[in-house]
């Protein structure tokens, strides 16, 4: 095998997991985005049964209805059920976890672009390019061990954000970033 067939290996490679990369992180990109909104569900339920007893304890406490009394005993025994139930359900936890993840993987797909850029240049060795692309593979290895689970739901949504294009940019999108000296279609 030739150095160009093995530099071609590596490329292809590299690209392989770069693809595979932006979709995982994307995945738990929007996995992180699910689980934020049941966690403030979550919070919204827990405030409105919080509320609910502090009112009817007041009204108990003023009025002293029997109504009010059973009132108070039943929203304050919800509250607390529910509070034990999203305590063990742990969205805000599972949410931290997706984004811990997400951040992992942008950094390993941000290494693979450098390495299928050292790819192109014919001064990186050999060598350097396998050892890079070993370090990088187990690095990857390392996050999915130990990255949480995703839904269906956020890889059909991970799917339709890469496909939808909102994540290229044009030449003069990306132009429109950078200093004029360092832009690639000069005026």
């Amino acid at each position: 095998m030739t150095m160009d067939e093995e530099r071609s290996y590596i490329h292809g490679t590299a690209r392989e997991l770069y693809g595979r990369v932006v979709y995982s992180h994307k995945t738990h990109e929007k996995e992180r985005e699910i689980w934020g909104k049941k966690a403030t569900r979550m919070n919204i339920v827990n405030v409105f049964l919080t509320g609910l007893t502090t009112l009817f304890a007041i009204i108990a406490a003023s009025l002293t209805p029997t109504w009010a009394l059973i009132a108070t005993a039943i929203s304050a025994v919800a509250t607390v059920v529910f509070v034990v139930w999203q305590g063990s359900f742990d969205p805000a936890g599972k949410e931290n976890q997706q984004r811990t993840a997400a951040k992992e993987l942008l950094w390993i797909r941000e290494q693979l672009l450098l390495l299928i850029m050292d790819c192109h240049m014919p001064s990186v060795p050999l060598q350097q390019l396998q050892k890079c692309l070993e370090t990088i593979n187990r690095e990857l290895t390392a996050v999915y061990k130990f990255a949480p689970n995703t839904s269906p739901e956020a890889y059909s949504l991970a799917d339709k954000s890469l496909k939808s294009g909102h994540f290229t940019f044009t030449d003069d999108e990306i132009d429109g970033f950078l200093p004029s000296v360092l832009r690639k279609n000069q005026p």
